[in-house]
């Protein structure tokens, strides 16, 4: 049964006025409006924010991290920081703190790997999915890892199922579960493993600190201290 008694007859205009609120006008179509504006330094200054007081913030994190990062005003510590402050494992916690607090810029295995990275998000940096990102980003840090795995790589899209890693080393071993755990929202790893350094090196657990990053900040993250990737 339709909501008009009159429906497809000459009195269906007539019946629908008589039910519309009196004294309403009616709805028209409107239109879309798109926001186009990018936060600009001045306006994410934490002096302009409430949780700032006279001796500094008082939130134990930042609620404008996304922001900051648009407008290019956030460092890579602090993001790496609010993806170590969950958590529980104390060791791993203070071995990631330490190495968030020496690195300036987002980190590139050399620039071989910036070139890697380069080629494979070509005219598509901004589209592609964070995590496809990160997985790659790790999968291309080094060559031994990246000649085992190219072939499963595509636009949006990693066969993990179909990669041979054969022989090869701790650190791709770690790089390559890293890459795989990111993919499906974990980091692919114990932290007893990632807290180990004679497991998993510096070098290493910093590309997947900055991967982690990736996964939930996006593309923007590779901008910090370096020109952008293209």
């Amino acid at each position: 049964m339709t909501r008009f008694f009159e429906r497809g007859t000459v009195m269906a205009e007539i019946e629908r006025q008589m039910t519309m609120v009196p004294n309403f006008a009616p709805r028209g179509h409107g239109s879309a409006v798109l926001c186009r504006y990018r936060p600009a330094a001045a306006d994410v200054d934490c002096r302009n924010c409430l949780e700032h007081r006279r001796r500094g913030c008082r939130s134990l994190t930042c609620l404008y991290l996304s922001e900051r990062l648009e407008a290019g005003v956030v460092t890579l510590e602090e993001l790496m920081t609010e993806i170590i402050r969950p958590w529980r494992h104390l060791p791993l916690r203070q071995r990631a703190i330490g190495l968030a607090c020496r690195e300036g810029g987002f980190h590139f295995d050399g620039q071989l790997h910036i070139m890697r990275m380069a080629e494979m998000t070509r005219g598509e940096a901004q589209l592609v999915n964070s995590r496809w990102l990160a997985a790659v980003y790790l999968l291309s840090a080094h060559a031994s890892l990246w000649q085992k795995t190219f072939g499963a790589v595509g636009p949006g899209r990693i066969d993990f199922a179909g990669v041979r890693l054969g022989d090869t080393g701790i650190q791709d071993y770690v790089l390559y579960r890293a890459a795989k755990g990111i993919c499906s929202g974990m980091l692919g790893a114990t932290s007893e493993e990632l807290a180990d350094p004679e497991l998993v090196g510096d070098d290493t657990l910093l590309l997947i600190l900055c991967a982690a990053v990736t996964a939930r900040y996006g593309p923007e993250v590779m901008r910090i201290g370096r020109d952008r990737i293209c």
